[in-house]
């Protein structure tokens, strides 16, 4: 490793002094009890004390290609019991048939329009359109790798984000692509100062966090602290 030195002439120095003050924000009611790990944030710009789930499925996102003839939709999207990560593809051979490809390449089956179609990888169903889909028209289905991953807790999510296990520890930007972080997996917490979705109430959330060994407690206020220097 090279070092670039940095060279000081014949002026005097000019003295300095700086001061920083530590604020607790007033997250934390019990230190003694916090139980911390790295965690995997896989989306949003969030900030430290934001609540968390963990999901457990993977999200299926499907789309129409760009420029398609037709005007099929797709919907009813779904990951099946053993998916791979990344693209599928369903590609028009006629108007009502579609050949499904995995990530890979590799051929899945085919998909008829107003049927379920159905595989270990992804299920969905295809709805014709007023204009007809021609040869060459596709969707792609994207399977995306967030097991294991934290997001912010939204009560009415169904990958399993959907309960409250952990609390953020420190500010994550993870509007780019996933990055760790630290996260709170138990202890108690302060209701006034912990950031939570608006699909939650305060009360529902004091309750389902509960079960996750979130204790977050209403009494305590989230001003700064005052410095007391009674004798």
């Amino acid at each position: 490793m090279s070092l670039t030195p940095t060279f000081i002439g014949d002026n005097p120095q000019q003295p300095g002094i700086q001061a920083q003050v530590y604020v607790p924000d007033q997250l934390i009611v019990d230190a003694r009890n916090l139980v911390t790990q790295p965690i995997l944030i896989g989306a949003g710009n969030l900030k430290r004390g934001t609540v968390l789930g963990q999901q457990n499925t993977s999200p299926v996102v499907a789309t129409a290609t760009p420029g398609n003839t037709g005007n099929a939709t797709i919907g009813s999207v779904s990951a099946g019991s053993a998916p791979l990560t990344g693209v599928y593809k369903a590609t028009a051979t006629s108007a009502t048939s579609f050949a499904v490809t995995d990530p890979e390449g590799a051929a899945v089956g085919t998909a008829t329009a107003g049927s379920a179609f159905t595989s270990t990888g992804v299920n969905f169903t295809i709805t014709a359109g007023a204009t007809p889909m021609v040869a060459g028209d596709s969707f792609t289905i994207t399977v995306a790798d967030a097991v294991g991953t934290y997001i912010a807790c939204v009560r009415t999510a169904s990958d399993g984000s959907q309960n409250p296990v952990a609390i953020l520890a420190d500010d994550a930007d993870a509007t780019a692509g996933p990055v760790t972080s630290g996260g709170y997996l138990f202890g108690e917490f302060n209701a006034q100062r912990v950031i939570f979705d608006s699909s939650w109430n305060l009360a529902q959330l004091v309750s389902a966090a509960r079960a996750f060994g979130l204790f977050l407690k209403s009494t305590v206020s989230a001003n700064s602290p005052a410095n007391n220097t009674a004798p």
